[in-house]
């Protein structure tokens, strides 16, 4: 047709259609390589109702991993499966893209002996469902630095993008600043739900909550906003476990020490995760620790003496600049909290925190862990008690007490394969100056001890 047949004839344009659904776009991708649904679940490991329920747009904003197990099931590729992925977005998708987030903290000191709570705690956030989760210690135990670890590689890897909630916001300019000042102000009990659940849409997120004092109105404010974002997942951080039952507890605990402060006859010394930690603070210490088996043995002997918890132990390895190893061992005998004090540092947080938890027990608790405390050895359930009578339900539970109160540890698996625990070195020495006759106030506070590493005695090596 001519420009001339087109003359006087009105063009009319047509409306734009509205893009298919994202169950049009299922069912056309599973017509094209000719499966069923009941096919389609074998392939891809998700049900058959859910497939159902997506195809009839029954179900809306599937998360993404079960969006990704139907596409690799699919065997979608390139711009088929792009158009997948935007109809599962919807018209009205949300979200925030991970470009446009400041990346965490980055770590700028290596973690030691955290591997293996990392790998859980990835996985629990990436696979195992779990979306409010508490990392429960003691303070000083590294439950920041493992969040942090956790966060980067989360980020790094590009499995999920991470909000990082800085209590104050981070520098100015940035997308993510604006929502960092909208996560703490609903940590604080600002009404910022409506805001935060639109930013965070129904895409999947991790939400870290680092060092923050959580008020009970903070994680319900948190649960309220993870019924209503359904990919959002939260790991934050307390001193105890949650009272309430909902979310997931992860207990860290200090790092382990070594059962033996020697090195084996012929062998290579046994460097446990503590002593790791303390060699990469000693500096010019280090190769000459190594090769010098008493040296080893003194500093693991003060990580025993600290329980291996890491600010102690990086508390400690301060101390080496105005003390050998061997009088830093006596002195750690002497007074443990003095040396988990960095020097020029008059603050006593985890003196404070263990007096505290150990007042705030029930008398009946406090009775087990003065009866535990008696142990100088590691001991497994069955041992912790003189009496089979003593060993039943309220025992259990005292026990779980104390150790989520970071009063009590695990120690290691004995030959038969059994767990065994201990009380903490620290816990003993405040429940031993509990127990002491008060000492005239002068005497208590000499400070010979400390005024000269030459009136330190060299300590003992025995195995």
């Amino acid at each position: 047709m001519n420009s001339t047949q087109n003359r006087g004839k009105r063009t009319v344009t047509p409306a734009p259609q509205a893009s298919p659904s994202l169950g049009a776009e299922l069912k056309a991708a599973r017509g094209r390589i000719g499966v069923t649904q009941t096919q389609l679940a074998d392939l891809s490991s998700v049900s058959v109702r859910t497939i159902r329920d997506l195809e009839l747009d029954l179900t809306q904003n599937p998360r993404r991993e079960t969006l990704r197990l139907l596409l690799d099931g699919l065997r979608l590729t390139g711009v088929q499966r792009a158009r997948v992925e935007e109809a599962a977005a919807g018209p009205n998708g949300r979200g925030i893209p991970a470009g446009s987030l400041a990346p965490p903290p980055a770590v700028l000191e290596p973690t030691i002996g955290r591997e293996r709570d990392i790998e859980a705690l990835m996985g629990l956030i990436t696979f195992g469902g779990h979306r409010l989760i508490r990392v429960v210690g003691m303070a000083g135990v590294g439950k920041s630095r493992l969040m942090q670890e956790v966060a980067w590689a989360m980020d790094a890897s590009a499995r999920m993008p991470v909000v990082w909630a800085e209590p104050e916001g981070g520098p100015t300019g940035k997308p993510a600043d604006r929502l960092q000042a909208h996560v703490a102000a609903l940590l604080r009990g600002d009404d910022e739900l409506a805001h935060l659940a639109t930013a965070f849409g129904s895409n999947d997120i991790l939400l870290v909550v680092p060092d923050v004092t959580m008020s009970p109105g903070s994680e319900a404010a948190l649960r309220r906003l993870l019924v209503q974002c359904r990919g959002l997942h939260v790991l934050y951080e307390a001193r105890e476990g949650s009272k309430r039952g909902a979310g997931t507890d992860y207990p860290v605990f200090p790092l382990s020490v070594a059962d033996r402060s020697v090195r084996p006859a012929g062998g290579e010394p046994a460097v446990s995760p503590s002593l790791r930690l303390m060699l990469s603070r000693c500096g010019s210490l280090e190769r000459e620790a190594l090769a010098d088996s008493r040296i080893m043995a003194a500093l693991a002997g003060i990580c025993r003496s600290l329980d291996g918890i890491p600010q102690a132990i990086e508390a400690a390895a301060a101390w080496l600049l105005l003390y050998s190893p061997d009088q830093l061992l006596s002195l750690a005998r002497l007074n443990p909290f003095k040396l988990a004090t960095p020097p020029g540092n008059d603050t006593a947080d985890l003196r404070a925190v263990l007096e505290a938890s150990i007042k705030s027990l029930h008398p009946r608790d406090l009775d087990v862990l003065r009866r535990l405390a008696a142990h100088s050895l590691p001991w497994t359930m069955a041992q912790a008690f003189a009496s089979p009578e003593q060993f039943g339900d309220a025992a259990l539970s005292a026990i779980h007490l104390l150790c989520t109160r970071g009063l009590v540890r695990p120690a290691h698996w004995d030959a038969a394969g059994t767990p065994t625990f201990t009380v903490l070195n620290l816990v003993r020495h405040l429940l031993a100056e509990s127990a002491a006759p008060a000492a005239p106030a002068l005497e208590s506070r000499r400070p010979q001890r400390w005024q000269s590493p030459a009136s330190v005695e060299s300590p003992s090596y025995a195995a």
